[in-house]
């Protein structure tokens, strides 16, 4: 007997050590998996002149949090930084150049890109949009990763709750494609963190307990091993939007989305516009100086050639295609789509010379 307790000691330390070295192993994989993905856009060319400030900017954008949002999902907290703003209503914002009247009421609606990842408050698309007209109230109601049927459902709830808005500009394409695509977003519609939600949310006991557990001994483990086979030569495949019928489907749904929007606006009496955003895997861009994902810009490529398809086919003169915006030698991207402040005033321009503010 008192063998049989030694022995079970033995194996109960045992073990305890092997969960121990398991649990420092994953810690020192966070560790280095952080490194990894340490922010170090600042170092791009495109922001040559004051390194130090982009580094500011990003820092900032690093620091923003988020809360639920109904219908749309989530939106940001008020944060107030060196180079970002954010109201209490969750809107990032910028200082008007004018003083003239408050009319017109134009809302911005899209993603990061819209947001303005990248730039401080003052060079975003509809600060820089501001600039140009020089008249009016412009309101940046972009957010993180939202993608074309986000940015309506943030619509119909700015209706609901009875604000104005005279002309109302969607700014999407690149989220549709990037966070449809992945496969483990299986259905349609969707949003990026659809895979967190069911996890978190809807996994119910077993689920929370075995979500501490990956967390505390092999999320971080399993990431370095990902981390290097998505950096060798078997690299698995992460999307299925490619001659698949998803993909048709993506970019069905997010020209629907705009026809609804589009309806929305125009019967509460407002002018809408619709823009096709640019991104690194259409056109002829500077890239020089990036690294991007080749699975993800085949995707990205069907995608967007599916939606110009249709946009061939319907012919709406309320959208416009600026996929080739920042054809050229000029360093604009960052990514794949964010861009510094040059591509957004390169957008804003385009945007404003359509007079129809």
């Amino acid at each position: 007997m008192n063998k049989f307790i030694s022995y079970l000691k033995s194996i109960s330390i045992s073990v305890f050590v092997f969960l121990i070295l398991v649990a420092i192993t994953n810690w020192m994989c966070g560790i280095y998996m952080t490194r990894q993905g340490s922010e170090k856009r600042n170092e791009l060319p495109n922001y040559s002149d004051n390194p130090t400030y982009a580094k500011e900017i990003f820092n900032d954008y690093h620091r923003v949090a988020h809360r639920y949002k109904p219908f749309a999902e989530w939106q940001m907290l008020p944060y107030e930084g060196k180079t970002v703003h954010v109201n209490k209503e969750g809107l990032r914002f910028h200082n008007p150049t004018t003083n003239a009247s408050p009319s017109p009421v134009i809302r911005f609606f899209g993603g990061s890109t819209l947001w303005g990842e990248g730039s401080d408050d003052n060079h975003t698309i509809p600060a820089l949009f501001h600039q140009q007209i020089d008249t009016g109230t412009v309101i940046n109601q972009g957010q993180l990763a939202y993608n074309s049927r986000q940015n309506l459902e943030a619509l119909i709830s700015s209706y609901a709750k009875g604000e104005r808005t005279d002309l109302v500009i969607f700014y999407d394409g690149v989220n549709d494609a990037a966070f449809l695509c992945p496969l483990e977003i299986q259905e349609l519609p969707g949003h990026r963190l659809i895979p967190m939600f069911q996890t978190k949310i809807y996994g119910g006991k077993k689920q929370l307990i075995l979500t501490v557990l990956t967390n505390l001994f092999t999320e971080n483990i399993l990431l370095v091993i990902r981390h290097n086979q998505n950096t060798g030569n078997n690299k698995p495949t992460l999307y299925d939007c490619f001659n698949t019928e998803k993909g048709r489907q993506v970019a069905s749904m997010m020209i629907k989305n705009w026809e609804m929007a589009h309806d929305l606006v125009t019967a509460q009496g407002g002018k809408f516009i619709a823009v096709l955003q640019p991104t690194s895997y259409i056109g002829s861009p500077r890239l020089d100086h990036l690294q991007l994902n080749e699975e993800l810009g085949t995707n990205f490529q069907f995608v967007y050639s599916e939606i110009k398809k249709i946009l061939a086919e319907k012919k709406h003169p309320w959208i416009v295609d600026l996929t080739d915006a920042f054809d050229g030698n000029e360093y604009i991207y960052i990514d794949f789509c964010h861009v510094s402040e040059n591509g957004n005033k390169i957008i804003a321009e385009k945007i404003a010379s359509l007079g129809v503010y």
